[in-house]
């Protein structure tokens, strides 16, 4: 017998601050995972009745059989059971982010605060047309149905998109940076992205407070020559997010989110990524998570929740990746090469000075972390859980081909197949640190 297990928003992985976890298999929630809590399900699964304990699904396989059973006694007889990574939609109460006022600074440029915007252009979606109000000079702006192409000459233009299509987008080319506000808007391109930034300038993403968002691609893109369109959500340029709303992307024919420059989240955004066809969320020069929440579920071959192509940041908010997917195999002149799943894939520095990063990957050979550099914790709260089999790729909770050092935070990782640390460099663990545990499943640092 079976039934579906009812769905709720649950917080799994919290600051430091309150480091409060669950386990996989914690049916009566006594913070243990024994056989006491085999009694429990058994019990469940026999009165048939839904339920809404997550925590009764041990499969994860959105049902409550005897096959959680099964799986809940072998984490009781393997003796140790890891940590339940889930997505949490749930609101964060966090510190107001601190402008870069220094014209000096690097950051400088990020911030809309620095920036006058003097031209607003707004966009209404409605099925299958949009209206276009302010039509400042050196802006062309041309509509097919409900797809707009604005190309612009100008600089402190700002573009305001409201209302829904279920055929629509947004594509700008433009010679200066930009700001572009989501009001509210639900829009789906079923040809290729929502939102296309063929500008290698900023893009100041806004999301205001109380609104909600929606972007969503096609399964299939229509090329253009000499463009790339690799995402729902697509940008040449920097992504900078910020605002107190909410954005939901979700994409079924290429990655969620993807800048071939840097990706900024600034805390007080809200977004929310699902991508059945590749990455979540992808830039090929850095991704900086300042604060805010990120959620990201990706699930394909050889997925990665965050993909960075250079240096990858956490220092604060929250984040949660989860991956699901077999490795990806390419028969070479060398023999095979294999491409796992990774919740966080890092081309060069990691590093993590705070904030909460949840992380898990199951199938086949799936890492939670795989960083080809060195990784440094200096503060925050990771979680970081593999549960997938080891047929074709080991899965592993952290694989850093560099060194890795942690001398701040709390740091977690678990494999249930194979290693949950794996640095080649060798692992430093800082002096003052309250409690450092190994085990055949997992590794427990905490300062």
């Amino acid at each position: 017998m079976k039934y579906k297990i009812l769905p709720i928003c649950v917080a799994a992985c919290l600051s430091a601050a309150a480091a409060t976890y669950t386990y996989v298999g914690d049916v009566n929630n006594d913070g243990e995972v024994t056989i006491a809590d085999v009694t429990s399900l058994v019990n469940i699964v026999l009165s048939e009745e839904a339920s809404d304990n997550v925590m009764t699904d041990v499969n994860e396989d959105n049902e409550v059989s005897v096959a959680d059973i099964t799986s809940l006694v072998s984490l009781v007889l393997d003796g140790e059971a890891p940590r339940k990574v889930m997505l949490d939609d749930s609101d964060l109460s966090e510190a107001a982010d601190v402008v870069e006022d220094d014209e000096d600074m690097p950051a400088y440029g990020d911030y809309i605060e620095n920036t006058t915007f003097t031209s607003t252009v707004t966009i209404t979606y409605d099925g299958n047309s949009a209206s276009v109000s302010g039509k400042p000079t050196g802006v062309s702006i041309t509509t097919s149905g409900a797809h707009v192409t604005i190309i612009s000459a100008i600089k402190n233009v700002k573009y305001v998109l409201t209302g829904n299509s279920t055929d629509g987008s947004f594509k700008i080319y433009s010679e200066k940076k930009f700001c572009l506000t989501l009001n509210g808007v639900d829009l789906t391109n079923p040809h290729g992205a929502a939102i296309n930034n063929q500008c290698g300038k900023t893009l100041y993403l806004v999301l205001p407070e109380g609104t909600d968002n929606h972007l969503a691609d096609g399964d299939t893109y229509a090329e253009v020559e000499l463009e790339d369109q690799k995402a729902a959500f697509f940008s040449e340029g920097q992504i900078i997010f910020s605002g107190k709303g909410r954005l939901n992307v979700d994409a079924v024919g290429k990655s969620g989110i993807t800048s071939d420059d840097y990706i900024r989240f600034r805390p007080g955004t809200h977004i929310n990524v699902t991508s059945t066809a590749n990455h979540g969320v992808k830039a090929n020069d850095g991704i900086y998570i300042d604060g805010g929440v990120l959620n990201v579920m990706a699930t394909a071959h050889g997925v990665k929740g965050i993909n960075c192509g250079g240096v990858m940041e956490v220092n604060g908010g929250r984040t949660t990746v989860i991956t699901t997917g077999n490795p990806i195999i390419e028969t070479t002149e060398l023999g095979n090469d294999t491409t796992s799943c990774a919740a966080v894939k890092a081309d060069t520095l990691l590093t993590i000075t705070g904030g909460t990063l949840c992380l898990k990957s199951s199938g086949d050979g799936g890492k939670g972390i795989n960083c080809n550099n060195n990784i440094v914790m200096t503060g925050g709260d990771v979680t970081v859980v593999a549960q997938g089999v080891k047929d074709l790729a080991a899965p592993k909770g952290v694989k850093c081909d560099g060194t890795m050092s942690v001398t701040g935070g709390a740091f977690y990782t678990y494999s249930a197949q194979s290693k949950p640390l794996d640095v080649q460099g060798g692992v430093t663990v800082g002096d003052g640190h309250a409690g450092y545990t190994v085990t055949e499943r997992s590794v427990h640092i905490t300062f």
